[in-house]
């Protein structure tokens, strides 16, 4: 949602689909395709690579607001080590909380629904201690103050989810996803990230994935997305343990879609070969054809 501050929490979660679900498509009719921009940083240095590609973007402050909270959506929902590629860099987390905090937010919440036992997931991630190093909360989403039951008014397949509140309310929304294979989806990229702030992902499974996935995009647009694709599960994804590249690229944008298609690319696919990538293009939530997209590659 480029960098225009973030509409204010409505009090009712069916005016704030209401509000939101439009939103996506007027700022990409109004940006043009021509416009949309994705920032690629390479190297090794996680921290590095972070601020040069924000600084590209115009600086954290171009984000976060001073007395306002900041969300951070990573993926931390595997019992699986950093090295084994199935869960966001822990560094990354820590890096971009750090940030969130040096901007002046207010706080730095983390919800997640984890696929696995989350404290277990939680720790053999690092995620748990990396958010507690930097000054973040990085919490379970299991409660029902957690989640709000929200419309989709713009929904084929899934016209309402219980969604969790600190994504919904917050100053700042920043996704965090890790770049892997996904058996049912083809790949994990930042569109698909979204299934762990949600209560049911079992009706996204049986109702056709890649639908709710666009479905949820069309609810939901993040102020940044920042793909960690410094390593890349390449088999057996999204849990792993199995064949792994190291890419070393943090992927950033404020076109999901965007991010998402040069992510593809990571894994010698063309961007339309992901269905929800070609979905959210076709829907106007975003630019997923390269041709159209200003790559900006940076070294840090």
């Amino acid at each position: 949602m480029a960098t225009m501050p973030r509409r204010d929490f409505l009090k009712t979660a069916a005016a704030t689909a209401a509000a939101l679900a439009f939103a996506p498509r007027r700022l990409f009719a109004e940006a043009g395709a021509s416009a949309a921009r994705i920032v690629v940083a390479h190297g090794t240095d996680i921290p590095k690579m972070l601020a040069a590609g924000l600084a590209a973007l115009g600086g954290w402050g171009a984000f976060v607001k001073a007395g306002q909270k900041a969300t951070l959506k990573p993926n931390a929902g595997w019992a699986s080590t950093p090295e084994q590629g199935a869960n966001t860099h822990p560094l990354l987390v820590e890096e971009c909380i750090r940030a969130c905090r040096a901007a002046g937010a207010s706080e730095v919440v983390l919800p997640e629904n984890p696929c696995s036992p989350a404290a277990k997931s939680f720790a053999m991630s690092g995620i748990a201690a990396a958010a507690q190093r930097a000054g973040g909360r990085l919490y379970e989403l299991d409660d029902e103050k957690d989640y709000v039951e929200t419309a989709i008014p713009r929904g084929q397949v899934l016209r309402s989810a219980a969604v969790a509140r600190d994504v919904l309310a917050t100053g700042c929304l920043i996704n965090l996803p890790v770049a892997k294979t996904h058996r049912g989806a083809t790949l994990t990229l930042g569109l698909k990230n979204w299934m762990g702030s949600v209560r049911d992902r079992g009706f996204w499974h049986r109702s056709g994935l890649h639908q709710c996935v666009v479905d949820f995009a069309t609810l939901i647009q993040p102020h940044l997305t920042i793909v960690d694709a410094t390593r890349i599960l390449v088999t057996n994804g999204p849990r792993g343990p199995g064949d792994l590249e190291t890419p070393n690229q943090l992927i950033f944008g404020t076109d999901p879609v965007a991010v998402d298609a040069y992510a593809v690319t990571l894994f010698r696919k063309e961007p339309f070969a992901v269905p929800y990538v070609k979905l959210a293009h076709e829907a106007g939530l975003g630019c997923g054809d390269l041709a159209q997209i200003d790559v900006q590659h940076l070294e840090a």
